[in-house]
């Protein structure tokens, strides 16, 4: 039996990572894969690599060039130190025992000079790296499914090596078969038997010998003998081909190759669930980049639930990256580790909880999405999952027509801070794309009970958030500013405001967004957004809602766009050209 299992990971100064992060992973009885998600650029293929680099890739002073040091400066060599547990027949390896892999990278004069890339186990001064017996004896499976027909050729590099998962799987299936072995001398024997009695009298063999015959007087008559046959035992088996015969067809088989990445995404499924099926006494660490790159989302879904499932509940660590809430399980949080890039332009680690919690959400105990809450999160959360997940920024609103206003009045403040920016050719364009190129998402909530619980998802996930509610109060009714000064809910309750009301639930709700969302956070309109915005009609048609907004009666006040509200979107310093502001690129 041999194992494998991460179970921490250290990661500086590799390429978009900066300052040291730390990651833990699940424990052993954690029966379910770990998805490393993010928005683009925010390092979730860097930290893929730094798992390969920490275990399983081999670091010498060819591995790395300037560009994988952090900001392109020397001044930042690249460090991983990885934790993990492994029972691989290695005799300074104990099965019950944690080491650390260290890889460390030794600059001098802009220039790599050595690196270390040990494991604690041999100690030291030991002049034996990690990797030969990791890398040679773990059950370890990197599969990139952006470039999946590679991942399914056997062929070896011009250097002689194997890089697919499937070419070293089946290398290793011809290697420790112990009947394959003892049939080599007579499959050998049998071929090159067959191979001379097809060549025999042939055209083909005239070539073969002719091609000897001026090939020895090329070398001034010595002696040689130049065969032509099939590859070397080891090697027919990389050099063979899976066909598929579509409904069953065998007189038609076609190349897997041939087939579009979508159906080999299928088949690779299957090579990779036939591999953990056929392994049964191995635990494996399967690491898959993005597996949902050619598969339709039910697929996708398909694809989580059976194989990395599947996978995990066997007891083989999966990780894996992804850009789709169909591959992750939002009611079990601890296999989630969630990447952002922060205002410097490093990756940091914006979750990672594999501990029994608390959830911060009101009367709620463990993990903050569960059964109890279903309707809630079919009907709010299940629709804004993607958003939320991974956006950098949410905005939360009651409805639709807030989407609608709102959008239109970003896009027209965004365009009026940039109109002296010569850097920015086509300014409206750019106006209307600025949510989405920082980021940013609206999720629609639809009442603010449910409000309170997408605020305490976006806490738990460390998301940031800014809330837009209807006050459903006039200023003389009720005021938001004494409301907000009450420490507890108990103490409003005893006031006058609250015993004197005849609407209690509303003033409740209105404190509690208040004392949850936290007051910097949150806008209200009074007393809803079409009085704000002017329109003075009952029926929330969104087609007159928009006609108003391009009318001359339409103007955006404080009311309406606060303050804080631009400093949460950065509008801000859009006014200027700031020294590294990925914006002048937009032109």
């Amino acid at each position: 039996m041999s194992s494998i299992r991460i179970n921490t990971l250290f990661v500086k100064n590799y390429r978009s990572f900066g300052d040291t992060q730390d990651f833990v992973f699940p424990k052993e009885d954690y029966l379910k894969p770990v998805a490393i998600i993010g928005y683009n650029n925010a390092g979730k293929t860097n930290l893929l690599n730094a798992i390969k680099y920490g275990l399983y890739e081999s670091v010498r002073e060819d591995t790395f060039d300037l560009k994988d040091f952090h900001n392109c400066d020397w001044q930042n060599p690249p460090c991983f130190a990885l934790k993990f547990t492994s029972d691989i027949n290695e005799d300074k390896l104990k099965a019950d025992q944690e080491y650390q892999n260290l890889s460390l990278v030794n600059v001098v004069d802009c220039r790599i000079t050595s690196t270390i890339d040990s494991c604690n186990c041999y100690g030291q001064n030991s002049p034996y790296g990690k990797k030969w017996a990791i890398k040679q004896k773990a059950p370890i499976y990197y599969i990139n499914f952006h470039n999946i027909k590679e991942e399914i050729s056997t062929q070896r590099t011009s250097w002689g090596n194997l890089k697919s998962f499937l070419a070293k799987h089946i290398q290793k299936l011809v290697e420790t078969d112990d009947g394959m072995k003892a049939k080599k001398s007579v499959f050998e024997e049998e071929v090159k038997a067959s191979t001379d009695q097809v060549l025999a009298e042939s055209s083909l063999m005239s070539f073969i010998d002719a091609i000897q015959k001026n090939y020895k007087a090329n070398l001034r008559n010595n002696n040689c003998l130049v065969d032509f046959g099939l590859p070397s035992y080891e090697d027919i088996f990389l050099k063979m081909l899976f066909k598929i015969g579509l409904n069953g067809d065998i007189n038609n088989l076609i190349p897997i190759d041939h087939f579009g990445d979508g159906f080999i995404s299928m088949f690779v499924m299957a090579v990779i669930q036939s591999i953990a099926e056929t392994n049964v006494d191995d635990r494996c660490l399967f690491l898959f980049e993005e597996p949902e790159s050619f598969l339709h989302e039910n697929h996708q879904e398909y694809f989580y639930k059976m194989v990395l499932c599947g996978l995990s509940e066997k007891g083989h660590q999966v990780v894996y990256t992804t850009h789709s809430d169909r591959m992750i399980d939002a009611f079990d949080t601890k296999g989630i580790i969630r990447l952002e890039m922060d205002s410097s332009n490093k990756t940091v680690k914006q979750y990672n909880n594999t501990t029994n919690f608390e959830s911060e959400i009101v009367n709620e105990i463990g993990e903050p999405i569960n059964i109890t809450r279903f309707n809630e999160y079919v009907k709010t959360v299940e629709p804004n999952l993607n958003r939320m997940l991974f956006s950098k920024k949410v905005v939360l609103v009651e409805g639709p027509n807030d989407v609608l206003v709102y959008k239109e009045a970003i896009a027209r403040k965004v365009l009026e801070s940039i109109q002296n920016r010569n850097d920015i050719a086509n300014k409206s364009r750019f106006s209307e794309t600025y949510l989405n190129f920082e980021n940013i998402s609206f999720i629609c909530h639809h009442g603010k009970t449910t409000a309170l619980y997408i605020i305490g998802l976006c806490k738990h996930f460390n998301i940031d958030y800014f809330v837009i509610n209807d006050w459903d109060f006039d200023e003389y009714e009720l005021d938001r500013i004494q409301i907000s000064l009450f420490d507890s809910l108990a103490d409003l309750k005893e006031h006058d405001i609250y015993v004197s009301s005849n609407r209690k639930g509303d003033i409740t709700n209105n404190w509690n967004l208040i004392n949850v969302a936290g007051a910097e956070n949150i806008h209200f309109n009074t007393k809803k957004l079409e009085t704000v915005i002017g329109y003075d009609l009952e029926d929330k048609s969104s087609s007159k809602i928009w006609a108003h907004l391009n009318s001359d009666g339409f103007s955006i006040t404080e009311n309406l766009f606060p303050d804080s509200l631009s400093k949460f979107l950065n509008l801000n310093r859009l006014d200027v050209i700031e020294e590294g502001n990925p914006n002048v690129l937009l032109v």
